[in-house]
């Protein structure tokens, strides 16, 4: 069993939902605090992969700190993955309060997801001890706070990033949009604007993850000898832009939402005929990925102790069928189409074995389907029972090995 991990940053970033304030974390496994060397392949191994961890319901006590988030944290950090977590609107230190929609959640964790799809792909672990940060890119430096820092772009292979869920986190990442709808908000963001604030979030604790990189490589000898090592926990909180800035953005989304509002009716009468024109053209998913900042993340999914009907209607009622998704299974349509694990015990008392077997079965036979299932014999939701951590824990590492290179 892996010892608990203090997180390398906590921090907070506005949902693009309306602006609420949520709080997260993110952890470096320790393969990263190990230099480049000719004796070491830690580069190879790492290949920027990364896994976001959604909890279970707030308002029965889930956050970021629940002991199956836990779990799942630990493996994953075990493995050589960087990891993020954070808290939905009304989880422990977040603001707001949960939704009965879900609609908000979900926005919540596009937020962060977005967030931490950016900052993995800005991520330059091993550096050579020789290798230069130039100063208007460096943590310190009043430039990071610069609209302009964000037009940086990578050039590395995609990053590997597992977008998972406990429970009701993984309600709301099934019914998160495909990627390139994640990212679309953040292609060029209004200035001060929620998106806007999430990027220079991800640039700034790039950079300063980059810079203590750097450091370690080119003093590595004289810190071990003094038995010191450059991994203190770093908190941050407030905003990254002016008052000002963030306080007009607030004001102009609040303005179009009003307007948005006046012509939904319209927008939905036209919407299937739009959809039937642009069948046959370049869709603006499409056309959008092309403008990102960042290479395309090869994403996967993880699901423990899915939440089936009835709970997850109650739970969030608001969630149903989303335009988005084309086929009649609905939000399905995208984990199912991409490598994906759903985890679960047959002793739920929040759902019956029987249709969590049909619904796994369902995704798995669809076709081109890359679903995968595990049935934990003699496990519960919240994983306490005799030794059913430890096939859960042998599960996840499972699955990370059978899926490294796909």
């Amino acid at each position: 069993m892996h010892q608990p991990q203090e997180p390398h940053y906590s921090f907070t970033i506005p949902s693009i939902h309306d602006d609420t304030t949520l709080d997260c974390r993110i952890y470096h496994p320790r393969i990263l605090s190990a230099p480049k060397s000719q004796n070491n392949e830690n580069y190879e191994h790492w290949k920027h992969k990364g896994i976001v961890m959604a909890h279970p319901y707030a308002p029965m006590g889930g956050s970021y700190d629940d002991r199956v988030v836990g779990i799942v944290v630990g493996e994953f950090l075990a493995l050589g993955y960087v990891v993020g977590t954070f808290n939905f609107r009304g989880a422990h230190g977040s603001k707001g309060r949960t939704s009965w929609s879900g609609k908000p959640e979900v926005d919540d964790h596009i937020s962060f997801a977005a967030f931490f799809m950016h900052y993995l792909s800005y991520l330059e672990p091993f550096p050579s001890p020789d290798i230069s940060f130039p100063l208007e890119q460096s943590p310190v430096s009043q430039q990071t706070t610069k609209q302009t820092d964000i037009s940086r772009t990578s050039t590395k292979d995609p990053a590997v990033v597992v977008l998972g869920g406990y429970s009701y986190g993984s309600l709301i990442l099934k019914h998160l949009p495909p990627v390139p709808s994640i990212l679309q908000p953040f292609v060029a963001p209004i200035n001060g604007s929620a998106a806007s604030e999430i990027l220079l979030r991800a640039h700034r604790l790039a950079d300063q993850s980059n810079l203590e990189w750097i450091n370690l490589a080119r003093d590595h000898e004289q810190r071990k000898k003094h038995g010191h090592e450059n991994n203190l926990p770093v908190t941050m909180g407030g905003e990254e832009t002016s008052p000002d800035m963030r306080r007009g953005s607030r004001e102009l989304r609040r303005s179009m939402d009003g307007r948005r509002s006046l012509n939904v009716g319209r927008k939905m009468r036209s919407l299937s005929h739009q959809r039937r024109k642009d069948s046959n053209s370049q869709t603006p998913l499409e056309s959008s990925a092309k403008k990102l900042l960042i290479s395309m993340p090869n994403v996967k999914y993880l699901l423990v102790s899915p939440l089936t009907p009835p709970i997850s209607t109650l739970a969030a009622p608001g969630l149903g069928y989303k335009f988005w998704n084309k086929s009649p299974h609905g939000c399905q349509e995208v984990i199912g189409k991409h490598v994906s694990l759903a985890i679960y015990g047959d002793q739920d008392i929040f759902t019956s074995t029987r249709k969590m077997q049909h619904w796994a079965e369902q995704l798995r036979s669809a076709s081109d389907s890359r679903f995968s299932h595990v049935q934990v014999v003699g496990a519960g939701h919240f994983w306490h029972e005799h030794g059913v951590e430890e096939k859960l824990r042998n599960a996840l590492k499972g699955w990370e090995f059978k899926i490294r290179d796909t």
